[in-house]
């Protein structure tokens, strides 16, 4: 094998490096100080409505005690209302949260692109 020739080796600089300037690219996207609430006003009608059904459905769950505590009632525990209603109308609620969530509202727009920005992420 041939030997290779020594790099020759640079001299220690005694200058000080001038300080990077870094630049920090601002995303596109939603900004609460420009845009304003992220949600529409049908939005927050349809999470209230889910809320209220959630709640409905735990009032519909609650219930008072025996009046008598010496003699066990079956049907005030195991009641269609308790064990069938309310979670079915909790999960109902639970459901229009969500479609509130996650419904596209017409109201709110999308921050447009900057034009200074042509590079592909």
């Amino acid at each position: 094998m041939a030997k290779q020739p020594a790099r020759p080796q640079a001299a220690p600089s005694t200058k000080k490096a001038a300080p990077v300037q870094r630049t920090v690219k601002k995303e596109s996207g939603w900004n609460p100080d420009k845009s304003g609430l992220l949600f529409g006003r049908q939005n927050f009608i349809y999470i209230g409505i889910g809320l209220g059904l959630v709640v409905l459905g735990l009032g519909l769950m609650t219930g008072g005690a025996m009046p008598d505590p010496n003699k066990w009632e079956p049907e005030r525990i195991y009641s269609f209302t308790r064990i069938t209603l309310a979670p079915m109308c909790m999960v109902a609620g639970f459901v229009v949260v969500g479609l509130g969530i996650f419904k596209k509202s017409d109201t709110v727009t999308s921050a447009p692109a900057e034009s200074g920005n042509a590079e592909a992420a």
